[in-house]
């Protein structure tokens, strides 16, 4: 695994409630930050540099008694190893232009998301990381630089690809690396296959996410590591070539593919499978990769573990037993859609549990549930193609049998259709019902006038004045309305940092988010969860 190198951050702004906002905004955790520091001026600053470990710094540009540009510039010239990202609130050329002159890492214009933020400060510890890495020994004893395991990646992928030309030019420069491999060897393929991060864990990019499961897997592979290259294939597949005659005779790699899976699972929060070939010559590896991602497409349930080539581990369709359709449809015309999403959702459960949910099942199904749904359509003379026109398109349609959560956003679909339809045949809804019903269901996103317009199908500026005449409020300050009466209903009764409220309801500047409270009701929220628990 790679060295855990401490990482320390420090918030420079004049403004309190920017640093602060910062502060609570960003996931910390995710970014193995282990203290953050503030500072309001230039001269504090200096001192928390002075002080203490700074890694990198977020720092505003214009601060009275002394600005960013000169900070930096101090910090340039005395500790040169800091990342530096600017904050400010003017997209000034000429203040970019010397920021980056002066070595910055980023700068960024305000408001800035915390995400743009957050992922900014990825990038900066990502590379002040591998500054580090590259003092140390590489994992791969044969490898003298960097630019040597780039061309080895670049290289294998294309040979496991199956472009046979590449064979020779991989086999070449391995000699150039003193690795002496014939076409006959002895050789293993082991696809790694990263399946999701739990959902609390935000997602890595490729390159953070490439570097943590090679080095992870090099470790727990010890010595047999040796006699391994390893390789991208995707951003979610990798690959691992074992090569040498003894190198499966130990019979321990099953076992430390497993405990791979295992560490993934539990240090990393990732979901991951091995899919491992049988005994082969290095010049078959081609035809193994595509036998292996064979596998991988019909893991469709995210099952993790170790699989071995030519072993069935996953349903392919065999003794498929449809639904009852056409208890489905009744359930539909009577209007009891909860009881047909209870239906799939228990059918797919039962073939979850008997290992049987392939892709040909979910080819199957789709093609009997759009059977039905056409069936439906017809009797209210609605043409199928009117259906796929909304939110949910033919590419949707295509790809709803490459997996479970797919096929659920598929009939998910279906049933939300029809019930609208339903409701829209039996009930005339008024613009501004339809607008005031998608403003809760959509309140905890970042919405429009724009957005609710073309989502009920009417004119911006018809809206707005339809809206205004008949709430006696406009359109756009009732939004703010009931986000706002919601994050007063999670501060009295919840715990919840303010700024996860904020995010909760669509606000992904904590500063801005803040503004607008104070605005409405004279105090921050903050001080408005202390008020509302004193009463």
């Amino acid at each position: 695994m790679h060295r855990r190198y401490q990482m320390n951050v420090l918030i420079v702004d004049d403004q309190p409630d920017v640093v602060e906002g910062i502060r609570e905004g960003i996931d910390w955790s995710f970014l193995e930050v282990d203290q953050v520091f503030l500072a309001y001026n230039s001269e504090a600053a200096r001192k928390v540099v002075t002080s203490e470990a700074v890694h990198a710094i977020l720092c505003d540009i214009e601060m009275p008694n002394g600005s960013g540009l000169e900070l930096v510039e101090w910090i340039g010239a005395h500790y040169p190893d800091i990342k530096c990202i600017f904050l400010t609130a003017h997209a000034d050329f000429a203040y970019a232009q010397r920021a980056l002159k002066l070595g910055g890492f980023d700068y960024l214009v305000q408001p800035a998301p915390y995400d743009l933020i957050e992922s900014t400060l990825q990038r900066a510890l990502l590379q002040l990381h591998k500054e580090k890495e590259q003092q140390q020994v590489l994992v791969y004893g044969n490898y003298v630089n960097r630019h040597e395991k780039e061309l080895l990646d670049v290289f294998l992928r294309e040979y496991l690809s199956g472009q046979k030309e590449n064979a020779h030019t991989l086999i070449q420069y391995l000699k150039t690396l003193s690795i002496d491999i014939k076409p006959e060897e002895k050789s293993r393929l082991v696809i790694i296959q990263i399946q999701n991060r739990k959902k609390h864990i935000k997602k890595l990019d490729r390159e953070m996410q490439y570097f943590v499961v090679e080095n992870v897997f090099m470790e727990l592979l010890g010595e047999d590591a040796s006699r391994l290259f390893f390789c991208t294939i995707n951003s979610e597949v990798y690959a691992g070539v074992f090569y040498g005659s003894s190198i499966w005779e130990q019979g321990k790699i099953s076992e430390k593919l497993r405990n791979f899976v295992e560490t993934a699972g539990e240090k990393l929060y990732l979901s991951a499978a091995c899919y491992v070939s049988g005994d082969t010559r290095f010049l078959e590896l081609p035809k193994e990769l595509e036998h292996l991602l064979e596998l991988t497409e019909s893991n469709l349930t995210g099952q993790t573990g170790v699989f071995q080539a030519g072993v069935e581990y996953f349903g392919w369709g065999r003794g498929y037993v449809p639904l009852d359709f056409e208890r489905m449809k009744s359930f539909f015309l009577q209007g009891q859609y909860h009881m047909v999403s209870d239906m799939i959702r228990a059918y797919f459960r039962d073939l979850e549990q008997k290992g049987r949910v392939g892709k040909k099942i979910l080819t199957y199904f789709q093609q009997d549930f759009l059977q039905l749904f056409f069936d439906i359509l017809s009797t209210q003379s609605v043409k199928a193609h009117e259906a796929f026109q909304r939110e949910y398109d033919v590419m949707a349609l295509r790809k709803s049998t490459e997996s479970l959560s797919q096929m659920y956003h598929l009939t998910e679909f279906v049933i939300t259709f029809l019930k609208e339809l339903n409701e829209e045949s039996s009930k005339d809804i008024t613009p501004v019902d339809r607008a005031v019903a998608y403003i809760r269901q959509n309140i905890h996103n970042n919405i429009s006038r724009t957005d609710i317009a073309e989502n009920i199908y009417v004119n911006p500026d018809y809206l707005s004045r339809l809206f205004k005449k008949e709430k006696n409020i406009s359109l756009t300050d009732y939004i703010v309305q009931e986000k706002l009466k919601m994050a007063t209903a999670m501060l009295r009764s919840t715990n919840l940092p303010v700024s996860v409220i904020a995010s909760n309801i669509g606000y992904t500047n904590f500063s801005y988010f803040t503004q607008v409270f104070r605005k409405s009701f004279g105090m921050s929220p903050s001080e408005y969860r202390q008020s509302a628990q004193k009463e």
